[in-house]
């Protein structure tokens, strides 16, 4: 058995997963990618969020990581599933946002059925990846995508924003080292400048997935600036979070 975890420096999930593995004695069982360092082979793999768990080159978790399952399937135990159909969407959307390259994506393009079509990262956000109905659970969630699409979108609106504004104040962090005042980030960054961030922070490598509106595009541009706005009204609390979020980080690796 062959198993794969794609991690990355900054991520606390993936700290604590190795801390995980460390603990059980489980960490030989496992080779650790960086895709800081590999960005083209989790790209190749179709890695969206991290950490992401490979077992025999299937992707059975993504973004979170069920510690007890893991475990199984590392100890060569069979790992039993039991998936309600009706909790589906909401594994699906929570896998969605959990991701910020999933959520700039959907949120820019507002295309959550086109998204959906990545099989892979949806088995293993919802869990199915792990369950003999897989297939069937997989076409039960395209159906109600695809029925229930503006609803969701509308639903988690705000729960996409707060992912984008924050990951954006966190690269902040990291870039300025330093919390900058709300004038200096509308001086720096207009909305010009974030509609462009975003546009390509959404799952773009290079040209691929990259996907550009004009900003004479009167729809997008004011769903971006939602969000832009978001970012503004919620700024000084997303940077409590963030600082904290990174003061664990650095506990983890020290």
């Amino acid at each position: 058995m062959k198993i794969e975890v794609f991690t990355h420096r900054n991520c606390t999930e993936c700290h604590i997963l190795l801390d995980y593995l460390k603990e059980k004695g489980l960490i030989e069982k496992v080779e650790i990618i960086d895709t800081e360092k590999y960005p083209f082979l989790a790209f190749e793999r179709g890695v969206i969020s991290t950490p992401s768990v490979f077992v025999d080159g299937n992707l059975i978790f993504a973004g979170k990581v069920d510690f007890d399952k893991l475990d199984d399937i590392l100890k060569g135990n069979k790992v039993e599933s039991a998936i309600l159909e009706d909790q589906l969407l909401e594994k699906l959307m929570e896998g969605i946002v959990d991701s910020f390259a999933a959520t700039a994506w959907i949120y820019v393009n507002r295309d959550l059925s086109l998204f959906v079509e990545q099989k892979d990262f949806v088995m293993a956000v919802t869990g199915i990846a792990i369950d003999d109905r897989r297939e069937q659970l997989y076409l039960r969630i395209l159906k109600d995508v695809k029925e229930k699409e503006d609803m969701l979108l509308e639903e988690w609106k705000e729960r996409m924003m707060r992912n984008i504004a924050s990951n954006f104040v966190r690269e902040l962090y990291w870039l300025y080292e330093r919390k900058l005042d709300k004038e200096d980030i509308a001086k720096t960054y207009p909305l010009e400048v974030f509609s462009h961030w975003l546009m390509v922070r959404g799952g773009a490598v290079g040209r691929v997935g990259l996907r550009i509106y004009p900003l004479s595009d009167k729809t997008v541009i004011s769903r971006i600036s939602e969000a832009y706005l978001y970012l503004f009204n919620n700024y000084d609390s997303l940077w409590e979070k963030v600082v904290k979020e990174q003061r664990k980080l650095e506990n983890l690796t020290s």
